[in-house]
């Protein structure tokens, strides 16, 4: 994986539709219609579209590999899926209610992987792990939507919200203190999901994993 960030993409090429981010599908426009977002100030829509996909979406612990998995229709229609799957359904829907919306991938240390996962993968880091970036009052806001409420609960979490205001990350530590979450690092800022590079990083990333244990365990690679 490079160390080169690419440049940040314009707040203007995140309003339009990409190969993932099928922000003019009409599934897409009928969800943020029905949501009805539209009247609400920018920050306050960008807000209730997090929530959506935090909380209605939910979070499945298995990555995917195939370009269709990764459509915003398609995530939609499952309602489920992985940190990337999620970015990438937020991130439609923003657009679709027009508020730029980006993809970024990082290295996302999990301190409270559980010992048999961590074994399987063979790492505690969650590489490429996928968030979004609004546009908002003349500045780019980082917001990971990709845990819902269910999870945070069972694990212990803080509950990551977004107000469209400030950025909104998995927190460092657990509700009692414990290790959680450390950004190792972030790749970059993206128009559309960099399918190839993710999908390199997870090969790359993931080489030595036990695919046999990760089945058993429900994790997919």
């Amino acid at each position: 994986m490079s160390d080169e960030h690419p440049a940040t993409p314009s707040p203007e090429s995140c309003l339009v539709p990409t190969r993932f981010i099928e922000s003019a599908h009409p599934a897409i426009l009928d969800r943020v219609e029905r949501l009805r977002v539209g009247e609400l100030p920018p920050a306050q829509r960008a807000a209730a579209l997090f929530r959506f996909v935090r909380d209605e979406v939910r979070y499945e612990f298995m990555a995917k590999l195939t370009p269709q998995e990764y459509f915003a229709s398609h995530i939609l229609q499952e309602a489920k899926g992985f940190c990337v799957q999620k970015a990438v359904l937020l991130c439609a829907l923003s657009r679709a209610a027009q508020v730029p919306c980006a993809i970024v991938l990082s290295d996302l240390v999990d301190h409270s992987l559980s010992p048999k996962i961590s074994k399987a993968l063979g790492t505690n880091v969650m590489f490429h792990h996928g968030l979004n970036a609004f546009y908002l009052e003349g500045r780019w806001l980082k917001a990971d939507a990709s845990l819902s409420p269910d999870l945070a609960t069972r694990k212990g979490y803080h509950l990551v919200d977004f107000d469209g205001t400030a950025e909104a990350l998995q927190r460092e530590t657990t509700l009692s203190g414990r290790p959680h979450a450390t950004y190792a690092q972030f790749h970059g800022t993206y128009a559309d999901l960099p399918f190839e590079q993710m999908l390199n990083a997870f090969i790359a990333s993931y080489a030595h994993a036990d695919v046999l244990a990760l089945s058993q365990l429900g994790f997919a690679m």
